[in-house]
């Protein structure tokens, strides 16, 4: 028989009082709500780590229970809201979660979602890797100020972090493959980051790693913000995604739930594009529902066309 099963992960309190939070636990809380009104999870299906309990060590142990005995029918979430940083490891400028006490690679998550089957992993991401620490924006009732989720580091790992960034021949965008190819890099910047228009990725590189649909906050070079009065006091992402599944995006395509976040984030003239993702051999996970997607028989590999067409979906382009 199938099952359902969560892991949340919200982190407003670090042991460095600078990289504090506003909204991390608020929207566990309200994602909790919305995987048991609009996806049939139960309560017991659902597990959540706050705080000094979201360490490295517990959500190793949180992902493999999660994804112990996985079947194929399965539907199987991981949510996390908190900081988000990138360092040089190697030769490759790679991007972290950041747990209560260390850093969660994004290979070390890919690594467990290939323990799931095809089809059955879902990951979906509040948190951002570029620099700066309050974010603008306008919304109706006037410019609003709020934090960024970006970690602050010690000042000696920054410096140390900025004296590697010159050996950096690759870069590592999360749950995808390094890569050192600038259209596969392009794809996770805005064209204003890159000062050029966007060339296109050359086939086969850049595709996600990650055994699952990733739903994020945000590109790689832009902030997503935390709580604030217009969005109700949850992170902006999750206060948009939040409406969406309440007006029936639970039922959409994951691409045009994407489109609606952005939609709404726009609404506030908020600059934080949502991105949403899946294997290039699976990309017709992207045309259906967010967490149901591979119970409809959308893992079969899709034709030149539909691979093409998921390329574009992943870059908000539509066909």
């Amino acid at each position: 028989m199938a099952s359902k099963r969560a892991l949340l992960v919200g982190i407003d309190l670090y042991p460095d009082h600078r990289n504090n939070l506003n909204s991390c636990v608020a929207d566990t809380q309200r994602f909790r709500g919305l995987l048991l009104d609009h996806y049939g999870f139960r309560s017991e299906d659902i597990t959540l780590l706050h705080n000094s309990a979201a360490t490295l060590a517990n959500v190793r142990i949180g992902l493999s229970q999660l994804l112990a005995g996985a079947a194929a029918d399965d539907e199987i979430v991981f949510f996390q809201s908190s900081h988000g940083y990138r360092y040089v490891k190697g030769a490759t400028y790679i991007e972290v979660l950041c747990m209560y006490d260390q850093f969660l690679e994004d290979t070390e998550l890919v690594h467990f979602s290939n323990q799931a089957p095809e089809g059955a992993f879902t990951c979906i991401i509040d948190a951002c890797h570029a620099a700066g620490m309050e974010k603008l924006f306008f919304a109706p009732n006037g410019l609003q100020v709020t934090r960024a989720k970006v970690w602050q580091p010690p000042p000696e790992q920054a410096a140390a972090d900025m004296a590697l960034l010159a050996q950096a021949s690759s870069f590592k965008s999360f749950g995808r493959k390094a890569t050192s190819d600038t259209g596969a890099v392009a794809k996770q910047f805005s064209g204003e980051a890159l000062g050029a228009e966007v060339p296109p990725a050359k086939a086969g590189e850049g595709q996600s790693e990650l055994n699952g649909v990733l739903l994020a906050a945000c590109l790689a070079d832009q902030t997503a913000a935390a709580g604030s009065p217009p969005t109700a006091g949850l992170s902006a992402f999750t206060w948009a995604l939040g409406l969406e599944l309440d007006a029936g995006g639970a039922t959409v395509p994951v691409a045009a739930l994407r489109d609606g976040i952005a939609q709404r984030l726009a609404e506030l003239n908020m600059r934080q594009t949502p991105v949403a993702e899946a294997p290039m051999a699976h990309g017709g996970w992207l045309t259906e529902p967010l967490i149901t997607h591979g119970a409809s028989g959308a893992t079969s590999t899709p034709s030149a066309d539909d691979e093409i067409e998921a390329f574009l979906q992943s870059l908000g382009i539509g066909v």
